[in-house]
């Protein structure tokens, strides 16, 4: 499966919802509380549970990855855990690796959303460098509207330096492509519905 074939899965299902429907009513009919890390969690399990719907593929939630990528593997400074790895099953090579992360306009929220998107290059670069396809989801409330969303994306192209100096490239776009979503969640605290899922990227 190539990444073109990942891509147009992968948006036809945000888009459509089937999948989000029969499987995760929380998400898409009932509801969900905005507690601790819920939405969170039931995000990132959709998200696998994508994986697991196509033919060939086999797909982890907080998958911790081994660096396989001597050249990064021994310049990492923390622990590099995707919210979703997915691996083709005939040589269980990864083929996607996604992080699923809520979005406020606050500096907190900013570095942790910078984070988690460093991680996923991280991941990239330990998986071999030449993974077909990234999947970066941030998550908000109705309104909210992302600033400086772009500055965070461009991470995937020009790269990043770790905290002891070593710079990170980015990704290698002859390979490898990503999809950043914007999921939009309506409804209350008590209660929310995500079913509105933007492309940005």
């Amino acid at each position: 499966m190539d990444k073109e074939q990942l891509k147009e899965m992968i948006i036809e299902e945000f888009k459509n919802g089937k999948i989000r429907d029969s499987l995760f009513p929380m998400l898409s009919v009932h509801g969900i509380r905005d507690y601790s890390e819920t939405v969170h969690s039931a995000g990132l399990n959709y998200i696998t549970e994508i994986g697991r719907h196509i033919q060939g593929v086999t797909a982890l939630s907080e998958c911790p990855v081994y660096p396989i990528n001597q050249q990064y593997g021994h310049s990492i400074t923390r622990e590099v855990r995707p919210d979703s790895v997915w691996y083709r099953q005939q040589d269980v090579k990864p083929i996607l690796v996604s992080e699923f992360e809520r979005f406020e306009n606050s500096k907190g929220k900013h570095d942790k959303l910078r984070e988690k998107i460093e991680n996923l290059l991280l991941a990239y670069h330990q998986l071999g460098s030449d993974l077909p396809l990234i999947l970066f989801v941030y998550w908000s409330y109705s309104g909210a509207i992302p600033k400086n969303i772009d500055k965070y994306i461009s991470i995937f192209d020009e790269g990043f330096t770790l905290p002891n100096g070593r710079f990170i490239p980015g990704i290698n776009s002859f390979v490898t492509d990503y999809l950043v979503f914007q999921a939009v969640a309506s409804g209350t605290k008590e209660n929310l519905t995500i079913n509105e899922w933007i492309q940005v990227r």
